[in-house]
C-alpha cells in the first residue's frame, strides 16, 4: 500500500470542495430559471394556430351537440396517448404521442370529415378545444 501524502490529501479535499461548490452554484442558479410544468393547455399548444385550423375547430364545435371546452378536453384526456401527452414535460415526446394517437384513430376507423378534410377524432377535438380554450387572465 502506498503512503497517503499531504499533497494527495489536500488535492482530494480540494477536488471535493470544488465539486461541491460547482454543484451548489448550479442548484442556486437553477432556482431562477422558469420551469415548464406540463398541463392540458400545453397539449393544445401543439395544434397550429392558423385560419384553416380555426375554421375546422368552428365546424367541429358547430357539429357537436352542445359541448363546450370541458367536453372536448375530456374526450382528449380519455385517449391513452393524449392523456399521457398532457402530463409529459418534453415537447417532442408530447408531439410524438399526439401523432401516434392520431395514427391509432385512423387505424381504428375513428375519423371525421370536416369541410373536405379527413381528420382523426383526436385532431378534430384538439382543434375544437384550442378554439374554445378559456383565456388566461
Amino acid at each position: 500500500m502506498g503512503k497517503i501524502t499531504r499533497r494527495l490529501l489536500l488535492g482530494s479535499v480540494a477536488t471535493v470542495v470544488a465539486g461541491g461548490a460547482v454543484y451548489g452554484g448550479s442548484r442556486f442558479a437553477c432556482q431562477f430559471v422558469p420551469r415548464h410544468h406540463p398541463d392540458f393547455f400545453s397539449l393544445l399548444d401543439l395544434a397550429p394556430d392558423n385560419p384553416d385550423t380555426r375554421r375546422i375547430g368552428e365546424l367541429v364545435v358547430a357539429e357537436a351537440a352542445p359541448a363546450g371546452f370541458d367536453a372536448f378536453a375530456a374526450a382528449l384526456r380519455l385517449r391513452p396517448l393524449t392523456g399521457e401527452a398532457a402530463t409529459t414535460d418534453c415537447a417532442s415526446t408530447r408531439r410524438r404521442l399526439v401523432q401516434d394517437q392520431c395514427a391509432i384513430d385512423f387505424a381504428e376507423g375513428r375519423s371525421v370529415v370536416i369541410d373536405g378534410w379527413v381528420l382523426s377524432e383526436t385532431e378534430a377535438n384538439l382543434y375544437a378545444a384550442k378554439l374554445l380554450r378559456p383565456s388566461i387572465a
